[in-house]
């Protein structure tokens, strides 16, 4: 299932050569800060990229490993409003909240987040009806109204077949098009990242956060990098580590406000199909949508939605997954594909809130955010969360703390001159080595 790295386009980004150490091989940190943020994924770069865009300078980041290298780098690379949430009317804000970030991240970032065409075919048998799709397309374009990236047309099946010629024309009996964002999400993160480096925040790496405290001086949070430990002291403490946030709780004795639950998602990556349009396909055996992609010169197949008990670090790819996977696009696709086929998996969780009323496919994605209180000392935990939405979940965090602390200041990370520009990808952080490297 390994092959030699291809020769592919990459989009550029680093966070700098300094960032790549921890405080215990030579970089300064302070014993105080005012926010301190536990996890260096889109959501936490993206909190202190908030924060710093403010004038916020005494905010740190603390990431166990390298940035980006959790579940924000495995997703299925996109930037979407979610047109599959739109079968729960709860999530048409969640969906219009992602439209609305999409058109925003395409023009903060447009090297990294592009329009990318999606097929959307009708199915002879099962799958959902063409009314109810066009329904779907005409309500998704509407959304999107003033911020669109293209408008959903019909296909005729000589028109379908020239931008994916891999599709089984004898399943379908026509085709939607229409339009979404796709990116690099893990060149989106360390472009936040940058921007908020750039801007005064502090992040440090390979660095793990043992314990939270409160104190006479606040949240004391107890640092370890190797052998070498160090605690500092902050009066505000964001929870941005995903699956792995009620770990710290347990380590700390703090008691969390919800329950969480992790939804593994596993992806296959494959040789280039040919595409040059996404598909979105539904599995006539249980529904669940899933993406065939053209992406960074290979094919991104997913995603699964697995229930995941385990710890986190130990999270990887099952042969059940990948046969589901497989299984499911040799129904819509006249090239076969085996297990030989595939040349990276990868899996990554999406951390959420547990609702007892639904099951995990029907569990919105919409965020929450929980608050300890210890006096004015504050400490706020993330549940669910989209790539798509991070800025505007950071924008809203950042304003409950300067609104705390009593600052008026606005967040600005919707200013293009709050954003870095990208530097060269590090080689081991290239596709398809990427995915045995984070």
């Amino acid at each position: 299932m390994e092959s030699k790295p291809k020769a592919s386009p990459q989009h550029s980004e680093t966070t700098g050569q300094e960032s790549s150490s921890s405080w215990a091989e030579g970089l300064p940190l302070e014993a105080r800060y005012r926010v301190v943020i536990l996890g260096g994924g889109i959501h936490g770069v993206g909190i202190a990229h908030d924060l710093a865009s403010r004038g916020w300078k005494d905010v740190l980041v603390v990431e166990k490993s390298i940035i980006g290298s959790g579940t924000s780098s495995k997703s299925t690379k996109l930037i979407h409003g979610g047109l599959r949430y739109l079968q729960h009317p709860r999530d048409f804000a969640l969906v219009a909240e992602g439209l609305e970030e999409r058109a925003l991240l395409a023009t903060l970032a447009p090297d990294i987040v592009k329009a990318l065409p999606f097929i959307f075919p009708v199915m002879k048998k099962g799958g959902m009806p063409r009314f109810m799709i066009k329904i779907g397309l005409w309500l998704y374009d509407t959304l999107s109204h003033g911020r669109s990236m293209g408008k959903h047309v019909w296909l005729s099946p000589d028109e379908a077949l020239k931008e994916a010629p891999i599709l089984d024309k004898t399943v379908f009996k026509g085709f939607y098009k229409f339009f979404d964002g796709q990116t690099d999400d893990l060149a989106l993160v360390r472009r936040v990242a940058k921007s908020a480096k750039q801007l005064g925040a502090k992040i440090v790496e390979r660095t793990k956060a043992e314990s939270i405290k409160h104190g006479a001086n606040g949240w004391n949070i107890e640092l370890r990098s190797g052998e070498k430990t160090k605690t500092v002291t902050s009066k505000y403490v964001v929870n941005a580590m995903g699956p792995w946030a009620h770990e710290i709780f347990k380590a700390s004795n703090i008691e969390p406000k919800v329950e969480g639950i992790n939804n593994q998602g596993t992806h296959l990556l494959v040789r280039d199909l040919g595409l040059s349009t996404g598909l979105f396909l539904q599995s006539p055996a249980d529904g669940r949508i899933f993406f065939v992609l053209p992406w960074e010169g290979y094919t991104l197949i997913g995603t699964t939605e697995d229930n995941y008990t385990g710890a986190p670090d130990d999270c990887t790819a099952q042969p059940e997954q990948i046969e589901y996977l497989i299984n499911r696009c040799n129904q819509f696709l006249s090239v076969k594909l085996t297990q030989k086929d595939v040349i990276k998996t990868f899996s990554g969780m999406r951390w959420l809130a547990k609702d007892p009323h639904s099951g995990l496919s029907a569990t919105s994605r919409s965020h929450l955010i929980t608050r300890h209180e210890r006096g004015s000392d504050l400490l706020f935990t993330i549940y669910g969360g989209k790539m798509t939405a991070y800025r505007a979940l950071a924008k809203e965090i950042g304003s409950a703390i300067a609104k705390a602390f009593g600052d008026t200041s606005p967040s600005k990370t919707n200013e293009p001159v709050m954003w870095a520009t990208g530097d060269l990808m590090p080689l081991e952080l290239m596709v398809p080595q990427r995915f045995s490297n984070v």
